[in-house]
Formats: C-alpha cells, structure tokens, sequence
C-alpha cells in the first residue's frame, strides 16, 4: 500500500470521526438552547451529563489524540508542510493531549474546564480564520503565503466536499469544549466539599 492510499484511508476516517462528532455537537448545542426555554430538554440534557459523568474528560482527551496523531501523521508521514496557521492550531491541540490526559487520571473535571478551555477556544477563532483564507486565498498575507509549499489557503485534504485540515481541527477544538462544559456543568461533590 502506497503512502498516499494510506493517507486517503486516514484523512478519509478522521472526516468520518469529524461528521460523526459534527452532529453529536449540533445536537449538544441545540439541545442546550433548547434547555433555556423548554424543562424537558433540561431534563434530557441532566440525563446525558449524569450518564457522562466522568467520562467526558476522557471522550475530550480521545478528540485530542486523534487530532495531535492526525496533524502529526499528515506533516511527518504523508509529507504535508505545515502553515503558519496549522502551527497555531496545533499550539492550541497539543497541550490538551497532555493536560486532558492529566486531568481524567486525576478525575478532576471541573478544574480541567479551567485550566483547558482557553485552549479551544482560541485554536476555534484561528480555524475559523484558516477556513476563510481558504476560502478567500488573495486575502492570505505574505507570512502565510511562505510558511508553506502554497501557503495557508493550500487544502491538503478535501474529504466530503468540505472537511479540509481546518474544518477538522475547528471540529475537534468544538468537540472538546462541549465535552468540558458538559463535565463542568456537573456539580463534583468533591469540589462542593472544599468550596
């Protein structure tokens, strides 16, 4: 199997993983507008987070290792030179590796929110930034243009007619701050107890 069929087989699953994860945040974010207004989607809202509990941390740390395994597959396997942008991004993805990791050995979801949820938010606003240049290449500034083989508005990969590296990292840096914010929603008796 040749190296550019494998990277087909990975980016091809991680578009998978990022439609999957997509609609699991779409929903999260519709029901949680819905839980303003409407008890029952309250209530089903208590019901997955009780039924999480726990587990979110860890659901966020696999988000992160799929991406960090992913972005470093596509620069170090498959050959694809990263942007000034992808390393912002990857600035944003790699320490969640390591601090949701800590965090969900530690069973510390709360203070996980507080400590990571800087993280994507901030690799969300440089993705989105990245799917516009994308979008719009002459509006790609020179820095970007030379810190790779076509700049930032290069898509290295382009699975389902939208998932590019940007659709897939802003997806991820979605994914895990739902996930954090479900976990920091629950109230931790623990933490109620040293408050």
């Amino acid at each position: 199997m040749s190296k550019a069929e494998i990277t087909d087989i990975i980016a091809t699953g991680l578009a998978v993983l990022a439609i999957f994860a997509q609609v699991l945040v779409g929903l999260l974010a519709l029901l949680a507008l819905l839980a303003l207004v409407w008890p029952a989607a309250r209530q089903v809202l208590r019901d997955l987070r009780d039924a999480l509990a726990g587990k979110e941390i860890w659901l966020a740390w696999v988000v992160a290792a799929c991406a960090t395994l992913g972005s470093l597959f596509f620069s170090e396997i498959s050959g694809f030179v990263p942007c000034r942008l992808c390393w912002l991004q990857r600035i944003a993805m790699y320490p969640l590796f390591v601090i949701l990791l800590v965090a969900a050995l530690r069973r510390s979801t709360r203070e996980a929110f507080q400590y990571a949820a800087i993280f994507p938010i901030v690799g969300a606003a440089v993705a989105i930034y990245h799917l516009y240049i994308e979008a719009h290449p002459e509006k790609e500034t020179a820095g970007c243009r030379l810190s790779a083989p076509g700049g930032c508005a290069v898509k290295w990969i382009n699975e389902f007619g939208y998932l590019t590296i940007p659709t897939l990292a802003l997806t991820a840096f979605a994914a895990i701050f739902a996930l954090l914010a479900l976990g920091w929603s629950r109230r931790e008796p623990s933490l109620r107890a040293r408050a």
